[in-house]
């Protein structure tokens, strides 16, 4: 029997897209049960808090559910992109990476989308906080798997 040593396959850039938004999915799903769950605990039916996320006043939970899904999937490509350049210049462990990164959407969230009416409003800042580092290290955990 002979001994083959094979070189490992190095990912492609479509390939790092695909996975980022496979990840961003599952990570969003994670992210929306926890605002789910403190949403309920807070007084607010689930279908009330998927509401937040959609596009206009009045939204169905499910329009919601897929709109915050459809963003965590392109936040998850930018993290497949972002994390692909950053492992290679710093050797910080995945889980890490992706609770920064998901702090960072925190930040561009507040920044950006809360600065004027928007539904999201309904999501206190604390949640909203920890849901990003859920969704982070959500993230981070999957790259660390892959």
């Amino acid at each position: 029997m002979k001994n083959q040593m094979t070189a490992p396959i190095a990912e492609s850039w479509g390939d790092t897209a695909v996975s980022g938004l496979l990840a961003g999915i599952v990570a969003g799903v994670v992210m929306a049960a926890f605002l789910a769950a403190a949403g309920f605990a807070g007084g607010e039916s689930v279908a009330q808090v998927l509401a937040h996320f959609g596009t206009a006043e009045g939204a169905s939970p499910v329009a919601g559910l897929l709109t915050h899904l459809a963003v965590s999937g392109i936040y998850g490509i930018v993290w497949g992109y972002l994390s692909r350049i950053v492992r290679r210049l710093l050797p910080a462990p995945a889980w890490l990476m992706g609770l920064a990164y998901g702090l960072l959407l925190f930040l561009v969230a507040q920044g950006v989308f809360l600065a004027g009416p928007t539904l999201l409003i309904g999501v206190s800042t604390l949640q909203f906080l920890i849901a990003h580092g859920i969704y982070g290290l959500a993230l981070g955990l999957q790259a660390r798997r892959s």
